[in-house]
């Protein structure tokens, strides 16, 4: 199933959609296929896009905001996307929709143990900083 999006594998066409959706403020109504933008493992371009995408949200349903922590909490990842996924985390958790939906409390048991991991792991400054950033605002 390709879903609103099409397939992924023409990639330019996925980017001037998402575009047009920013550009109508539609990305709200589309949630369900940034989910699969921010799963979808053979494009990076494609999921950095949606993790710039997600920050532009009025409202944060449960899987898009797990589809971003794991997104974080991947060490399989390159630091670059999961400083993304920190500071679209940040700024669906800073919106007050989340947190009057329980915010914190739709995150799954374990995530925040494992940012914190992160923090006492070798990793590179950047990523430090952006988890830094983003736990007050689950805590």
């Amino acid at each position: 199933m390709d879903g609103a999006l099409g397939s992924l594998e023409e990639w330019g066409k996925v980017l001037e959609r998402l575009q047009e959706w920013k550009n109508q403020r539609e990305l709200d109504r589309h949630a369900p296929e940034l989910v699969r933008l921010l799963r979808y493992r053979d494009n990076w371009r494609l999921r950095e896009h949606a993790l710039e995408a997600v920050t532009e949200l009025s409202s944060c349903p449960q899987d898009l905001l797990q589809a971003v922590l794991d997104i974080l909490v991947d060490d399989t990842l390159y630091h670059e996307v999961r400083v993304l996924a920190a500071e679209a985390l940040r700024a669906l958790m800073g919106r007050e929709a989340p947190r009057a939906a329980g915010g914190a409390a739709r995150i799954q048991p374990g995530t925040l143990e494992r940012m914190r991991r992160i923090l006492e792991s070798p990793q590179p400054p950047i990523l430090h900083q952006a988890i830094h950033r983003v736990l007050p605002t689950m805590e």
